[in-house]
C-alpha cells in the first residue's frame, strides 16, 4: 500500500516548505521511496486528488470545541464551508490573541492536549492559526474527491486524509529532525522505543537538503517533517488497521478524543 506523509508549512508561502513523503507499506515493513518538494500549494493539491490512498497531513483540521459552538454554530462543516467567506485578516483576529495556548482548555483541542500539541488557532509565536487557515482551504477544495478523518465516511476511492503531529513522533523517539546520523537510526528508535516489529527503511540521501543560510547542507526539516508523517501514518495503519477500520476508535486515542472527534478532529499518532 502507497502511504503520504505531508509537511504543510508553506501554507502561506510554500517556497522550500511543502513536501510530500512517498512510503510502500508491506505487511510489517515501510520502506521510504521518495521524498519531493511541492513548489506551489496547487502541487499539492493536484497530486491528492490523483493519488486515492492515506495521507497524513501535518496541519489542524479543526478548532477548539469552545470556539466552534461560538463562531460556527457547533458544526465543523460550517467551519469548513466558511473557507472562503473570511479573508485571512478577519481569520486570524477571530478568536482573539493566542499565544501557543499549550494545554489551554478554551484554545486547545483535547486531542492537541493528548499530543502535547499547539494551539490551532495560536498566532504567536508560531502562526497556526495561518496554517489553520490555508490548511482549511485546502480541505474545502479537495472535497469531494477526497475523505477527511474522522469527519466523513470511509471511501476506497478517495483519497483518505489524516491528521498527524510530526513533533509528537520526533519526541516519542528521542531523535532531531535536522540531525543525518541520528535520522539514520531512526528505526532501531522505533523498535526500542515504540514497536520492534516494525521495520523502517530510509536513506536519509533521500531527504533533501537546505539550498542556503545558515543550515545549508542540512537536512530540510520540513521535508524530514514529511517523513515522520508517513511513518506515524504507516504504522498506524500497520498496528491498529487504521484505514480499514475508519470508523472505530483507534488504540491511542484517548476516550474523550473519540467522543469529541466529529467537532474537534483527531491527531493520529504512535503511543
Amino acid at each position: 500500500m502507497l502511504v503520504y506523509g505531508c509537511d504543510f508549512s508553506g501554507a502561506k508561502n510554500p517556497n522550500g516548505k511543502i513536501f510530500v513523503t512517498i512510503g510502500i507499506l508491506k505487511d510489517e515493513t515501510l520502506t521510504i521511496e521518495k521524498v519531493i518538494e511541492c513548489e506551489d500549494r496547487l502541487d499539492l493539491f493536484c497530486m491528492i486528488r490523483s493519488n486515492p490512498y492515506p495521507w497524513g497531513l501535518d496541519f489542524p483540521f479543526a478548532i477548539p470545541r469552545e470556539h466552534l459552538n461560538e463562531q460556527y454554530h457547533s458544526s465543523w462543516k460550517q467551519f469548513i464551508a466558511a473557507a472562503y467567506s473570511e479573508s485571512r485578516v478577519l481569520f486570524k483576529h477571530k478568536f482573539g490573541k493566542v499565544h501557543s495556548g499549550k494545554n489551554n482548555e478554551r484554545d486547545c483541542r483535547i486531542t492537541d492536549i493528548a499530543a502535547g500539541g499547539k494551539s490551532p488557532i495560536a498566532e504567536t509565536p508560531i502562526s497556526m492559526n495561518g496554517m489553520l487557515y490555508g490548511g482549511r482551504k485546502l480541505l474545502f477544495n479537495l472535497l469531494p474527491s477526497a475523505v477527511i478523518y474522522p469527519f466523513d465516511s470511509y471511501r476506497e476511492d478517495a483519497a483518505r486524509l489524516y491528521e498527524v503531529y510530526p513533533s509528537h513522533g520526533w519526541l516519542k523517539l528521542g531523535i532531531g529532525r535536522a540531525d543525518e546520523l541520528t535520522i539514520g537510526q531512526i528505526e532501531a528508535a522505533f523498535k526500542s522505543k515504540v514497536d520492534d516489529r516494525f521495520n523502517i527503511k530510509l536513506d536519509p540521501a533521500v531527504i533533501p537538503r537546505q539550498l542556503s543560510g545558515e543550515k545549508k547542507g542540512k537536512l530540510n526539516e520540513h521535508a524530514a517533517d514529511s517523513v515522520m508523517a508517513c511513518i506515524i501514518l504507516a504504522y498506524c495503519i500497520y498496528e491498529g488497521g487504521l484505514d480499514a477500520a475508519w470508523g472505530l476508535k483507534p488504540w491511542f486515542a484517548t476516550d474523550e478524543e473519540w467522543n469529541n472527534r466529529l467537532h474537534e478532529g483527531l491527531i493520529v499518532r504512535i503511543e
